[in-house]
């Protein structure tokens, strides 16, 4: 969706010094500015079916 700098704002919520949990993965991706249908594509990823995107630009 374009999001504007996404790994600068994973990186603010990973970088705080408390613990990171399921919780609040769902809280930082409610709060995000993307449609609904792309929040919950984002809440279905889990460490165990996500292997990431790669450019070849």
């Amino acid at each position: 969706e374009g999001y504007p700098h996404p790994y600068e704002a994973l990186k603010q919520l990973t970088r705080t010094g408390k613990p990171v949990d399921r919780q609040t993965i769902h809280e930082f991706i409610l709060a995000l500015g993307v449609s609904d249908e792309v929040k919950q594509e984002l809440m279905q990823i889990t460490p165990h079916n996500y292997t990431g995107i790669i450019s070849f630009e």
